[in-house]
């Protein structure tokens, strides 16, 4: 396949010194165009070279070699016969990024719910689809019991997730939501948060507010704009569609947009609508591109623009890190119920469950009544 034979030579220059440990690997577009193939095929065989312990993706700076062939060879893989010999069950978990500010807490929810029962399996596609459906097939195939899935898509069904749907095999997609499909999903109130958020601005006086997030395609972000229509509804205020930007990219997982990309588009879109003062923000990254993009422009927050984001990192040890006004997802819960509910499929079939968590808003410094 044509993914294997870019995965070969760059294995093969990556060992014969052409590119050393530290340096950064051309992207994913320069390789397509160099290998003559597609973004898709390059980003499989980065992948299979992520696997092997070689390379490091670094979002925003690009791809990095982290080992040589004598390092990864120096290192066998223990891993898979180890658990195969096991008693313990082996649950699979695909998701498609994790930080701070999502993720990391929720598969600490999946751990703490694991504990010595099962082994954990975590494969990351960050966004890529065939990337997706490759872990998918890799994990069922070494024979887990059952796997967790946070897909990249609420559009794209993986053909490998439907299969096994089909064969009721025990399945729970994470933070997402495929309509129609009777699949068990766990995932946070996201049309209450964005109502919640928007009403918590409006309570303080704001008439005119933007909204800001990434243009992805998963059910997430589109309940959460769903959320801020509907308050806006609520309290009878005219929705202008010129203060929402959908489309920033350097969030989104396996991107090639950059952040100072991103600013650009927020500086000339806060610009042209002065009479927005206030912003939901999908995303907590989101919320500090968009504070960046104030900034720029002479307008502080919160004392000239309030922003509401989603999540927050914890950082509980570090006072002076400047907090959003957030609407907080139960994170460590989600990992939990994701876990349990695989855990249940594995003891006996079970119908599809939608799960639902409550959110709730955390105050924070980036709000205040509009002048």
């Amino acid at each position: 396949m044509l993914y294997r034979q870019v995965y070969e030579d760059l294995r093969r220059r990556i060992a014969e010194g052409e590119y050393s440990v530290g340096d950064r690997l051309p992207s994913e577009v320069e390789l397509s165009e160099r290998y003559a193939v597609s973004v898709i095929t390059t980003k499989r065989a980065l992948e299979l070279l992520r696997a092997d312990g070689l390379i490091m993706r670094r979002p925003r700076l690009g791809t990095f070699v982290t080992s040589t062939m004598a390092d990864s060879a120096a290192e066998p893989e223990v891993v898979h016969p180890a658990i195969r010999s096991s008693s313990t069950s082996v649950i699979g978990c695909v998701v498609t990024n994790f930080d701070d500010a999502f993720g990391t807490q929720v598969l600490e929810g999946v751990l703490a719910a694991a504990g010595t029962a099962e082994h954990i399996l975590l494969m990351r596609t960050m966004g890529d689809g065939a990337v997706e459906d490759e872990a998918i097939r890799s994990l069922t195939d070494s024979g887990v019991a059952g796997l967790i899935l946070q897909p990249s898509s609420s559009e794209y069904i993986p053909p490998a997730a439907l299969e096994l749907v089909a064969r009721r095999f025990p399945l729970t997609i994470l933070d997402r939501v495929f309509d129609g499909v009777p699949v068990t999903s766990v995932r946070s109130d996201n049309i209450a948060g964005g109502v919640v958020a928007t009403e918590h601005l409006i309570a303080l006086g704001h008439g005119h507010i933007g909204f800001v997030s990434a243009a992805s395609h998963v059910s997430t972000t589109d309940e959460r704009r769903t959320g801020y229509i509907r308050a806006h509804a609520a309290h009878h205020l005219a929705l202008d569609q010129a203060a929402q930007l959908t489309s920033l990219g350097s969030t989104t997982p396996g991107t090639e947009a950059t952040t100072q990309e991103d600013v650009a588009v927020l500086v000339e879109f806060i610009r042209a609508r002065p009479d927005v003062t206030a912003y939901v923000a999908a995303e907590y990254n989101l919320a500090l591109l968009l504070r960046d993009a104030c900034e720029q422009l002479g307008r502080r927050v919160p004392e000239d623009v309030s922003i509401v984001c989603f999540d927050h990192p914890e950082a509980h040890f570090d006072s002076r890190l400047f907090r959003f006004t957030h609407v907080r997802q139960q994170q460590h819960e989600l990992g939990r119920r994701a876990l349990l509910s695989v855990r249940r499929q594995i003891s006996a079939p079970q119908d599809a469950e939608k799960i639902m968590l409550p959110i709730d808003l955390v105050p924070g410094g980036s709000v205040s009544p509009v002048r």
